[in-house]
């Protein structure tokens, strides 16, 4: 049976290593190995491993998203439950150009169907990790400089390039007699002037100077502030009666007093504290109950949603889209919307016909409405379809709800993917 792979979602990358050749004792040298191995594990739009034989292309990009193709190879590969093991480089070799120390990509494609997403980044593997540092002693047959030739033969003998090859230093000489001392130099520039000494001690304090000539009177000040009135005094005391005496002159009337100081007016008494509050008073009696408001308007009691892969259509309707399950009164009713992904492969799709579906328990299932009729696709191609219905007059119980689908010629109806389906139950 030949499976569609143009739906895969699941694939395993296998962890990416060098082939290792093993050498006998006796072998001379070893080889880093020029083919890579790759293994993996492939599952088909269904999640179920692959089996039996398919052609896996495997190219390798200098970029995670476009690029450039740098390699490119097609093996047949014998699939055991969806795991696979292949030398990469055995049919075209792994390069320098292909690996020149850049971050590649491994795109892989399989048979027809469109490369898989997202390329897998190529890391190092165990020769790689050590071909950049040499960490011991070096066991090469020769050495040859590629674009140049060899430089250092099997013998071990230099024959590359000999020129600004130095031979050892030879011994120091013996040290010559001191020459006769030179002509002195002419002097040398001024120095720059130096910094600024700390200051010095204050001196002691001169003698006084003579007494200054008397400077003018200065402005007449302004006048003070009137004194306070003097006391009044002590009256006399009464001197007893004289003899009559003549009339005397009346003498001049004498100053008037000045008039006492007003008392400062008393303070405010202070506000007492508040006495304590009353006793709460009896309740009165209840009013009669006023009369019943209208009903309100009917909520929603209860609602489910699922999602999930669901099932390609077949000859009998069925359901195609991942179903929920709702639990009903008498007379309640069901809002359901439901929608899945379906598409073709390599060939053209017709005759699909949709319907939302109830069923309860594990009884016959009951078509909503005339349904959507007579669906058709491109090759290649993948649509969501969905449709909404409310479903009324359902006795008590538990039901499955979702969508419903068949077609003419369920094999060309190949390329399935999730759907969604939700309901809502309402008086």
């Amino acid at each position: 049976m030949t499976k569609n792979y143009s739906g895969m979602r699941k694939w395993l990358m296998g962890t990416t290593v060098a082939a290792a050749t093993w050498l006998t004792a006796t072998d001379a040298r070893a080889d880093v190995p020029q083919v890579v191995t790759h293994q993996g594990r492939l599952f088909d739009a269904g999640g179920v491993p692959v089996v039996g034989t398919q052609d896996l292309k495997f190219t390798i990009y200098d970029a995670e998203m476009a690029g450039v193709e740098l390699w490119s190879e097609t093996i047949t590969v014998d699939f055991d439950e969806g795991f696979f093991s292949v030398q990469l480089g055995e049919l075209l070799a792994l390069d320098e150009v292909v690996f020149d120390g850049s971050i590649r990509f491994l795109g892989v494609t399989v048979g027809a169907d469109p490369e898989m997403t997202p390329r897998a980044p190529i890391a190092s593997v165990p020769y790689a990790m050590f071909a950049g540092d040499v960490r011991s002693d070096i066991h090469p047959v020769s050495i040859d400089i590629q674009g140049f030739g060899p430089v250092i033969d099997a013998n071990g003998q230099w024959v590359g390039d000999p020129t600004g090859l130095i031979g050892p230093a030879g011994p120091a000489g013996p040290a010559g007699a001191a020459g006769p001392a030179g002509a002195a130099g002419p002097a040398g520039a001024a120095g720059p002037a130096g910094p600024a000494g700390a200051a010095g001690a204050v001196g002691p304090a001169g003698p006084a100077g003579p007494a200054g000539a008397v400077g003018p009177a200065g402005p007449v000040g302004p006048i003070g502030p009137a004194g306070a009135a003097g006391a009044m005094g002590a009256q006399g005391a009464q001197g007893a009666p004289g003899a009559q005496g003549a009339q005397g002159a009346i003498g001049p009337i004498g100053p008037i007093g000045p008039a006492g100081a007003m008392g400062a007016p008393g303070a405010a008494g202070a506000i007492g504290p508040a006495g304590p509050a009353g006793a709460t008073g009896p309740a009165g009696p209840a009013g009669a109950a006023g009369a019943t408001g209208p009903q309100g308007p009917s909520g929603i009691v209860a609602s489910s949603f699922t999602t999930g892969f669901g099932a390609n259509p077949t000859a009998v309707t069925a359901f195609i889209a991942p179903t929920t399950s709702v639990t009903v009164a008498a007379n309640q009713k069901v809002h359901v919307t439901s929608d899945r992904a379906l598409g073709t492969a390599g060939v053209a799709a017709t005759g699909l016909n949709l319907y939302i579906c109830y069923q309860l328990g594990g009884g016959a299932l009951t078509l909503v409405g005339g349904g959507s009729l007579g669906h058709a696709l491109p090759a290649n191609t993948r649509v969501l379809y969905g449709l909404s219905a409310v479903i009324t007059a359902l006795p008590a119980g538990t039901y499955n709800v979702g969508l419903c689908g068949s077609a003419a010629v369920p094999a060309n109806w190949s390329s399935g993917e999730w759907g969604y389906t939700s309901a809502l139950v309402f008086n």
